[in-house]
């Protein structure tokens, strides 16, 4: 077994590395090491690095997207780390990472799904379309509700406090790791509505179900809102599957929520969300701009039912 600290890429900082500092065989020798150590900081220098000098680790990709499918859960992680920021320097040359990064957004250890969220969250502005073929998948994963990594009988059989409570802080980690990575893929398939609509459009029914007025879930719950208002200005045909889950949104506590509900609505054009839309608009304990806007939607939308 080779010695992994008597690689050049182990005497290189990743917190203050520069290109300069990182020579280009070094950095493609560490990456596809036979030591995890070894590729896992690759993987961070490269991630460290990208900004100065995005063609440098560009080159790297195919290297960093066989990572992905490391054994190793650091290496997986930095590496995709490392993707995200190519994405964030050089879109186009993370194109072939797209879809090993969309297969680890249910993976566990959540740390993993984190990692790969990241990637996801930047092409969002800088290459949303290479997701267009992975719809499924990312509806799927919006789907998903977070699960307990450790069961809540085996935390009360534990009869230590200091050990239960440390299960407790693992659970809650855990689940906001799967929450943020599921906020993640609703805010790219709300890109995707925008860019590609029927690309969306079969799947408004399921995604409708995620329409819940007693959620406490307000970014997941208004994210599909507007998923279903873009599929519906594209065409209301395609989303009268929503107009039930959106009218009951409207009772929502969260204020942004019901607005993202109300616009929804308009772009549905069904007269049975006149009367819910005028009930939001006569309540005088909501705010007064969004009392406006469903006193609007209520009035277009009737308008277009008598024509």
């Amino acid at each position: 077994m080779t010695d992994p600290y008597a690689h050049d890429i182990m005497s290189i900082d990743e917190a203050t590395a520069s290109p300069e500092q990182v020579p280009t065989a070094a950095l493609r020798s560490a990456l596809a090491h036979e030591e995890n150590l070894v590729r896992t900081r690759g993987a961070k220098v490269a991630a460290a690095v990208v900004g100065d000098d995005p063609e440098m680790v560009a080159e790297h990709t195919s290297q960093l997207v066989e990572n992905l499918d490391h054994e190793r859960t650091n290496v997986v992680v930095h590496s995709a780390l490392a993707l995200a920021s190519v994405v964030e320097t050089a879109p186009d040359r993370a194109a072939e990472a797209v879809g090993p990064i969309v297969d680890l957004l249910d993976e566990d250890p959540p740390i993993v799904q984190s990692a790969a969220s990241q990637f996801v969250r930047t092409s969002i502005t800088e290459a949303p379309e290479t997701f267009l073929s992975h719809v499924d998948q990312l509806v799927e994963r919006t789907l998903q509700e977070s699960t307990e990594p450790v069961p809540e009988d085996a935390i009360e059989a534990t009869a230590d406090d200091n050990r239960r409570e440390i299960m407790r802080d693992v659970n809650e980690d855990e689940g906001r790791r799967q929450w943020a990575t599921r906020l993640v893929t609703a805010n790219m398939l709300a890109e995707l509505a925008r860019v590609e609509p029927t690309a969306v459009a079969p799947h408004v029914a399921d995604l409708a179900a995620l329409l819940d007025p007693e959620s406490d879930d307000v970014g997941v719950t208004t994210t599909v809102a507007d998923i279903v208002g873009s599929v519906a200005e594209h065409d209301p045909a395609l989303a009268d599957d929503a107009v039930d889950p959106l009218i009951a949104v409207l009772d929502h506590y969260d204020e942004p929520t019901v607005a993202t509900a109300v616009t929804a609505l308009g772009f549905l054009d069904d007269p049975a969300a006149i009367e819910p839309l005028r009930a939001v608009a006569d309540d005088e304990d909501r705010d007064e701009d969004l009392r406006e806007l469903a006193a609007e939607t209520a009035a277009f939308v009737e308008q277009r039912a008598e024509q």
